[in-house]
């Protein structure tokens, strides 16, 4: 199993098709950045998620569901699922996944509202890949993600704010495929080389900004 190379990841792209070029096999899910101060905290979000770029190409929507639970006063545990794709008259893809961590939290500064907290965990996932454009066909792949995700934030009782970089070591697979070599080259090179495992070094930074009100 090979490490390619270290890429930075700025704004997610989720698992999709783009109109009449290549197929999309990883996306970096949101970090999460729970910035807990004591035993017993709880956070829970649900989220639609929508890639940029351009309004008809390289777009996809989804759901994103992340929970952390302070399970002590310096301990917590988070579970996070990501579900994405896109369909449209030339193909279709969609992905899920799943990852869970452990980390440690620590209160510091002027009435303790600074937060630093690191997490490190695991996650696995899956893309399914429908070809139309060009010739049918079909690629199933698969995803498995070890990372270590510090952040430093800010948290008063109405706002929060923090900094977060993610690293992740991502191995993706190859589960099947029908794709034909003269009809979509660049996919089928790229699903043949995952047989054996092709790993990537990705930083993933993230900023989160949270704010609230009393009622």
């Amino acid at each position: 199993m090979k490490l390619n190379y270290i890429l930075i990841v700025i704004s997610p792209v989720i698992f999709t098709t783009c109109t009449s070029c290549v197929h999309y096999y990883y996306a970096p899910n949101s970090n999460n950045v729970p910035l807990f101060k004591e035993k017993n905290e709880v956070r829970v979000s649900a989220q639609y998620v929508e890639t940029g770029g351009d309004v008809d190409l390289e777009s996809a929507d989804g759901i994103e569901i992340q929970t952390a639970y302070a399970v002590s006063n310096n301990a917590a545990v988070q579970l996070n699922f990501l579900s994405a794709g896109k369909t449209d008259e030339d193909g279709s893809g969609s992905g899920t996944y799943i990852e869970a961590a452990g980390g440690y939290f620590k209160t510091f500064g002027r009435k303790k509202k600074f937060v630093f907290e690191t997490y490190a965990g695991a996650g696995f996932g899956s893309v399914k890949n429908h070809f139309i454009y060009n010739g049918n066909g079909d690629a199933k792949t698969s995803i498995a993600k070890g990372f270590i995700q510090p952040s430093l934030g800010f948290a008063s009782r109405y706002f929060c704010a923090a900094f977060s970089s993610k690293f992740s070591l991502v191995t993706l697979g190859s589960k099947s495929s029908n794709i034909n070599e003269a009809q979509h080259p660049t996919d089928y090179a790229f699903v043949n080389s995952l047989k054996g495992g092709k790993s990537y070094l990705f930083w993933e930074p993230g900023i989160m900004l949270r704010g609230g009100f009393e009622q």
